[in-house]
């Protein structure tokens, strides 16, 4: 270099695309709390969407707009009008100059990585071998196959580099769909609200606001929605069957929800499952509970899980994609058959035996930092290379 020049340090640029990046999403709120992470290390962040929680003095925003009459429909209409939308931009000579395009599986086909949270090809498989039981369940399905279709491309697309997997089983499954590398990224937790000493300071106060006796066992399920996917009604019978057969003491709290589907669960429970609804200190009421039970049919890697797991209650998990992140089955918890008889008597034995000592945590999960960490060092090779 000349003496008097001053040595050009490029700056590293990342583009995230997704509808919502929101914290309420389970998708992209890790993303967010990784923000304050990338701008210390010098990112700038542009975001593509319809909404976000994101501060505008910390990312730039497209906002694409959306008709407010769309509904279920919007999710569809982001993913051709994202993509019309980098079309446009390319056609017009300033096209996406962002090193890194990040983007959720299924949105935008010129990303160069993408997160896999969920897999319609999976879940439409197994909804079909569960079956239909309301017309809302066949128009959930039919909205799915669009989706299959535009998953499948993103999988596909020759501008993809690299995929990062939510989970060891979805890292799988991708795996036979994409020939892109795949790395497993976990979730990640906010370990200053979910740890071991929250059951310590709000066990008692929370147990009593709820109405629960000492002697009264209480098992948690802490869903948004997708009460069958998730096996809301597989934990109703499971335990119905042990009230039925004398153990009067067991209670469900069903945590989250939209306030139009906790109404409508509210007809359909007998007075011994407690709805909270959506609740803001959710710690509160793992720290509450003696279990948590989720006999879901599909997941990814469930962020409940993992967050019960790190306040230190024993897992009660069904087989489902994601589980092997969090359940070390006869240490944490237990694994759970989908029979409801048979899951009954395993509820019975783990309330005879309960289990061995064990360290809570949340097993494969990451902290808030360490999630910054990893998704900086992907960033960074994807940067690089």
């Amino acid at each position: 270099m000349r003496p008097g020049l001053l040595e050009f340090t490029p700056v590293p640029r990342v583009c995230w695309i997704d509808a919502h990046l929101e914290y309420r999403s389970p998708t992209t709120l890790h993303l967010l709390h990784a923000l304050p992470h990338l701008r210390a290390a010098g990112w700038q962040v542009e975001i593509w969407c319809l909404r976000s929680d994101a501060p505008r003095d910390q990312a730039k925003h497209v906002f694409l707009p959306a008709p407010r009459w769309l509904g279920p429909l919007e999710l569809l209409w982001f993913t051709l009008a994202v993509n019309f939308y980098g079309l446009w931009r390319r056609l017009r000579g300033d096209g996406l100059d962002a090193e890194v395009v990040h983007a959720t599986c299924g949105v935008y086909f010129g990303a160069n990585l993408i997160s896999v949270h969920f897999l319609n090809a999976v879940w439409l498989r197994k909804r079909l071998r569960l079956g239909f039981h309301s017309a809302r369940e066949i128009a959930g399905f039919l909205l799915g196959v669009p989706s299959l279709f535009f998953e499948r491309l993103a999988l596909r697309s020759p501008h993809l580099r690299k995929i990062l997997a939510v989970s060891d089983a979805i890292a799988a499954e991708t795996k036979k769909r994409s020939s892109a590398e795949i790395e497993v990224l976990p979730n990640s937790y906010d370990e200053t609200r979910f740890n071991a000493e929250a059951r310590t300071l709000h066990r008692e106060a929370t147990r009593a606001a709820l109405g629960l006796s000492p002697e009264e066992t209480l098992f948690l399920f802490v869903s948004q929605g997708h009460y069958e996917r998730k096996g809301l009604w597989l934990a109703v019978e499971a335990l119905s069957r042990l009230r039925e057969q004398g153990r009067r003491g067991l209670r469900l709290l069903i945590v989250g929800g939209a306030p139009r589907a906790v109404e409508a669960l509210r007809g359909r429970l007998a007075e011994w499952a407690l709805l909270a609804g959506m609740q803001r200190e959710v710690e509160k009421y793992y720290a509450a509970a003696d279990a948590f039970i989720l006999p879901s049919h599909f997941e990814a890697n469930p962020l409940a899980a993992m967050e019960a797991a790190a306040v230190g209650l024993p897992l009660l998990l069904t087989p489902f994609h994601g589980s092997e992140m969090t359940l070390r089955d006869g240490i944490n918890g237990f694994l759970l058959d989908y029979d409801p008889a048979r899951m009954s008597e395993q509820i019975a034995r783990f309330l005879d035996d309960g289990l061995p000592p064990f360290a809570p945590g949340p097993c494969r999960g990451l902290n808030r930092r360490q999630y910054a960490e990893r998704l900086l060092a992907v960033y960074g090779d994807i940067w690089r290379g």
